[in-house]
């Protein structure tokens, strides 16, 4: 992200112009938006923020679910965020910053103790704290009126339902396997796929 920012900044503005998140999206069919947004920040505040936030939160989901798993799904509920940007604010919207991936990663917390539903006497008083804490977070972090709450509850919903299907993988594809390293570089292919596209138009 930090690098990104620079790039961003040394671009003189391009790459906001081709990656920040648009209400002319469905028009236009710019899908790639919906990711290039949470890649970038309107300034080094902004930025501070996600990062100082983000590498608790993020750090603690890569090493509950994988490193590559929570980098594909956080990235995903990210998306995720700015589609709900989409559906409820008025044009003209624009919105950029990854903090729809931030609660993401706050989401797959919230619902990490669904792993237990194999012990089912430890399963539903674990699982219920773990939401419960989850979510006080989440107004605690994602709430603030001078921050895009749309896009963070975006974030945050589709990671409690990412993290639910992580949950129920079969250990053989958790984390540290091949399963992790190929989610991982799908979330890395997918960052570029977007880039490229979003560069292309803005450069015909």
């Amino acid at each position: 992200m930090i690098a990104m920012h620079w790039l961003a900044e040394a671009g003189g503005g391009n790459l906001e112009a081709v990656g920040a998140m648009s209400h002319t999206v469905p028009a236009t069919g710019e899908w790639w938006r919906l990711f290039t947004a949470t890649m970038l920040h309107a300034d080094v505040g902004h930025l501070a923020a996600n990062v100082s936030t983000g590498i608790v939160v993020l750090g603690l989901a890569m090493g509950r679910y994988g490193a590559g798993w929570a980098l594909l799904t956080t990235f995903v509920a990210g998306a995720i965020g700015n589609v709900a940007g989409l559906g409820f604010h008025a044009a003209p919207y624009r919105g950029l910053g990854a903090s729809g991936v931030v609660m993401g990663a706050l989401g797959l917390l919230a619902v990490q103790s669904l792993a237990l539903w194999r012990h089912p006497l430890a399963a539903r008083r674990a699982w219920l704290t773990g939401v419960l804490a989850g979510v006080l977070l989440f107004v605690l972090l994602g709430l603030s009126p001078r921050s895009d709450v749309v896009a963070h509850t975006g974030g945050f919903i589709g990671g409690l339902g990412l993290g639910v299907l992580l949950n129920l993988l079969p250990e053989r594809h958790g984390g540290g396997t091949r399963a992790d390293r190929l989610a991982g570089a799908t979330a890395i292919v997918l960052a570029a796929i977007c880039w490229a596209l979003a560069l292309s138009r803005g450069n015909p």
